[in-house]
């Protein structure tokens, strides 16, 4: 699993003066064998087109309901056509991920490891509507992320299990990241922070749903944790749209080296 020159450029545009990072690779891309609105060449295109020199195509897992891929044995079939791809973007790398979902209190994902073998990376993430491993997970994890909604006292016991569950996953599977952390599922951003430093799993910046924001990094900036800045791209126009990502990380005080895609 790796992203070249370190595992150690978003369509809401910010004035650039001031805010120089820079970015080479885009990761978290979808196609539409999930939720995509374009084929894989066409996301592919356009990371050529933006000038990038790596790109991943990272779909749903299966048990996203309504927008994950067929099964994960989809992915085998993205990976192909990847090679077919690849010899007509001689500057570009093009990479297969996943965004894994976590189906389990005890951080099962919806990919089987023999799937995950065959990826160039995994990224989890918490989303709201998952088919669950169990009763459990489902009453906990899934309903109770619904509930909390309309039962605000049961939002630090639901935080607390949406941080648990995503500390499970990363200690148990290797992640090259977490996508979009606590994105309309809270979670303590500090714990997780401490054990992504523990197991070398990055936080991302999502451009797409400007996600976790200056507040957020603030807190968390000391602890040491690595960051990536994707667009969650599900259109070819949002490939490689990273600014956000930009003003975040300068804002926040997060140097070059913290970032796993920031041009050094």
């Amino acid at each position: 699993m790796y992203i070249t020159e370190a595992k150690k450029h978003s369509l809401f545009k910010f004035d650039e003066r001031g805010f120089g990072m820079k970015f080479y690779g885009d990761y978290h891309i979808h196609s539409n064998y999930s939720d995509g609105r374009a084929s894989v060449e066409e996301m592919v295109e356009a990371a050529h087109l933006k000038g990038l020199r790596e790109v991943a195509i990272s779909d749903h897992g299966p048990n996203n309901i309504g927008t994950g891929v067929k099964s994960d044995q989809k992915y085998l079939e993205i990976k192909r056509k990847i090679k077919e791809i690849s010899s007509e973007y001689p500057n570009l790398k093009i990479l297969l991920g996943a965004e894994a979902d976590i189906i389990g209190l005890e951080g099962e994902i919806d990919i089987c490891s023999e799937i995950t073998k065959e990826l160039d990376f995994l990224m989890v993430g918490l989303h709201p509507y998952v088919k669950p491993k169990n009763l459990s997970t489902a009453w906990n994890y899934v309903l109770g992320n619904q509930l909390v909604k309309i039962n605000k006292g049961q939002q630090e016991k639901i935080k607390n299990i949406n941080t648990k569950t995503l500390i499970e996953t990363v200690n148990k599977h290797n992640c090259l990241a977490i996508t979009h952390p606590g994105l309309k599922m809270e979670v303590d951003h500090k714990e997780l922070a401490k054990a992504c430093v523990k197991t070398d799993t990055a936080l991302e910046i999502n451009t797409s749903h400007r996600f976790p924001g200056v507040d957020i990094v603030l807190e968390i900036v000391n602890s040491g944790v690595n960051f990536i800045v994707n667009s969650d791209a599900h259109f070819p126009e949002s490939v490689g749209e990273l600014d956000f990502g930009s003003y975040v990380l300068e804002k926040a005080g997060v140097p070059p080296e913290r970032v796993l895609n920031s041009v050094k």
